[in-house]
Formats: structure tokens, sequence, C-alpha cells
């Protein structure tokens, strides 16, 4: 028998299950609410079926946010071109503890720097299941394409790039194009043409030039063959694999001597064409001057000037020998009258010695040079 008091407890686990299941739920379901989160925007003009509010965004394969509203940029801004409303708007929350460095206020600015640097949106297929999450890698600003933006963006903004379904239906409608827009006619032409160039080439082949041809054409096959041979053995020499990364590393430094002395090379270049127009200058005066009949008659004046260059240089040559025989003659008699001009220089010398005292004399005593020696001294008288 089931008594009052177990419906109560029975009740009260209901009502405290209940507000635990509740209180998960908010938890799991809303528990982003509670956490700050930067907003990106981008732009689809492509299908992006299976891209849902709550996709995935990663970068390089990490996950750092998720995709928080799908709708169309003509609901959004006001005073854009036509193609630009049928594009799909899509903004995204991402984590704020994974881009601390950025900083919030100046997240927007930091986001244009990684654009022009290539960072682009590129929609990704999730497995076999078809659904997409948004992958955020760097392609080459310089070669990709992105959609006209003609308004501001509200939040920070990173182009998208085309899927690779996109690009591929794409391929495939561009060929389906082109080979649609091949009419019947064409073809049949073509393979009649082709046919009779076969035929033309197998009736060449059976004629006596042709099968020379043919044996010209083996003999050469022959030689290439012996030629990659060849090759293949100088290639598997050991010397060759250091000779690549010399042959790159000779490359890179005269690239590197190209860069660094342009500058010189060019102005070289500019002295060199100053040079060669100063040359032709003095070409055209020289011409000129020869051309002019005094310079002939200076022509035909210069030839007897020359000969009595000639004869005058043939007596300098004469008497530079006779000056040099009469220097060695000097050496000679200098040579040999050494010692008498020693002796000679010695007896001057004494000579000057005593003219010096003499001279010192007369300036003493002049009396006593001519009238003999000088008188005594007086001496006082005593008391």
């Amino acid at each position: 028998m089931i008594r009052k008091h177990d419906y109560f407890k029975l009740g009260l686990f209901v009502i405290i299950g209940t507000c635990m299941l509740a209180a998960v739920v908010i938890v799991l379901g809303a528990g982003r609410y509670f956490t700050t989160s930067y907003t990106i925007e981008t732009y689809f003009d492509e299908s992006i079926n299976g891209l849902e509010i709550g996709s995935p965004v990663k970068l390089r394969g990490v996950k750092i946010g998720r995709v928080a509203n799908i709708d169309f940029v003509g609901n959004h801004y006001n005073n854009i071109h036509e193609n630009g409303r049928r594009y799909v708007y899509v903004t995204c929350d991402i984590n704020q503890d994974l881009f601390k460095e950025f900083g919030k206020d100046n997240f927007k600015e930091e986001i244009a720097k990684e654009v022009k640097r290539g960072l682009r949106v590129l929609p990704t297929t999730l497995g076999l299941t078809g659904q997409l999450f948004l992958n955020l890698v760097y392609a080459d600003p310089d070669n990709g394409k992105t959609l006209k933006v003609d308004w501001t963006p509200e939040y920070a903004y990173i182009p998208s790039e085309p899927s690779t379904m996109s690009r591929i239906e794409k391929a495939i409608t561009t060929i389906s194009k082109t080979i649609g827009s091949i009419k019947q006619k064409d073809i049949e032409g073509i393979i009649k043409d082709v046919k009779s160039i076969v035929g033309g080439i197998d009736n060449f082949m059976k004629t006596e030039g042709g099968q020379k041809a043919g044996n010209r054409i083996l003999g050469i096959l022959e030689e290439t063959k012996k030629a990659l041979a060849r090759t293949n053995d100088l290639l598997a020499d050991p010397a060759a694999e250091s000779l690549i990364p010399e042959t790159a590393g000779a490359i890179a430094g005269i690239n590197r001597i190209v860069n660094e002395s342009g500058d010189d090379i060019i102005g070289a270049a500019k002295e060199a064409r100053g040079a060669i127009a100063s040359f032709k200058k003095a070409a055209d005066v020289l011409a000129k001057n020869l051309g002019d009949p005094r310079m002939d008659k200076a022509m035909s004046d210069l030839a007897p000037t020359l000969e009595n260059i000639t004869r005058a240089s043939h007596d300098m040559s004469a008497a530079i020998a006779k000056v040099h025989a009469l220097a060695n003659r000097l050496n000679a008699v200098v040579a040999s009258e050494e010692s008498n001009i020693h002796s000679i220089l010695e007896d001057t010398r004494e000579v000057m010695q005593n003219i010096k005292e003499l001279s010192g004399d007369a300036k003493r005593y002049p009396s006593g040079v001519f009238f003999g020696k000088p008188p005594s001294q007086a001496k006082p008288e005593s008391n």
C-alpha cells in the first residue's frame, strides 16, 4: 500500500530532476552567451548548401569559432549594386581567447592586415555528409579575385574563396559549353582531315624517300638513346651531386652581384654612352681637320722636320757618347790623383787655420803684426 508521503517524495524527485536537466541544457546550449567573442563577416556568390548556423569555423584545421548568422546582403546593406544583393551574407563568432594579441579595439585593423597577406574564407566539405564548414586559409593575394564590395562592412571583413565543388562545377560547365559549341560538321571535317593526313603519311612511308626518312629517324632515335644513356652515366657520377648545388650557388651569387651592382652598371652604361658620344665628336673633328687643305701642307712640311729631328737625335747621341767618355776620363784622373788631392786638401785646411789665427791676432794686437811682440804690461809703483 502506497502512503501519502511516498507521493511527495516521488514528486519532489521529478521536480528536482527536471530542474537539473533544464540547467544542463542551459549550460550546454546557452553557455556561449556568457563568453566574449569577435565578429567577422564574409560574402559568397555561390550556393552554400550544407552550411548552417552553428557550423564550425576553423583556421588551418583549428576550430576558432562558429557560424552565427546566414542571410542575404540586401537585407543588411542599402544602396548596393544588383549583383551584391544576391550575395549570401554570413557572420561568425570568433573565440576571443585565441586572439588575445589582437585586442578588442584593434581586431578589425589586424584582420585587414591579414587580408592583405592573403587571408580568405573557403567553404569546405566535412567528410562525406555534405555538411560545410568555413576554413580560413592563406591564398596568393595577387592571383585570386575577390567579390566586388562597394559598401562599408559593419564587422571585420574577410573575402571568400570559391569552394572546391564550385570550381569543379565551373570547369565542367566550361568544358560542356566548349564541346557543345563544336558542330557535327566540324567534327566530321576534322576526322576527314586526320584521315587524309594519315593516308598521306602512309603513302609517303611506302616510297623510297619515306623508307630513307624512316631509317634516318631510327638512326636519330638510336643516337638519342645513346645520348640519354651517356647523360644517365654522367648524372650517376657522385661528382654530379655536388655540381647542381654549386651551380645553383654560383647562379645565386651572380644574381646577388647583379642586383647589388645594378645602380653601378646603369651608371657605367651612362658614362660609356657619354664617352662614346665624346669619341664620336672627337672623330668628327679629326675627320674635319684631316680634310682641311692646310693639313695636307702641314703633313708635307712635317716630313723634313721629322728628318731634321732624326739627324739631331743622332748628333745628340754622339754628343752624349762624348760626354760619357769625358766623364769616364775624369773619373779615372780623380781616382789616380785621389791621394794627392787628399793631401792638398789637408794643406789647404792648415793654411786656412793659420790665416784664421793670424786674423785673430791682427784683431787683438794690430801693431804686433807689423812691429813685433806687443809691449810689456806696466806694473804700478809701490810706495
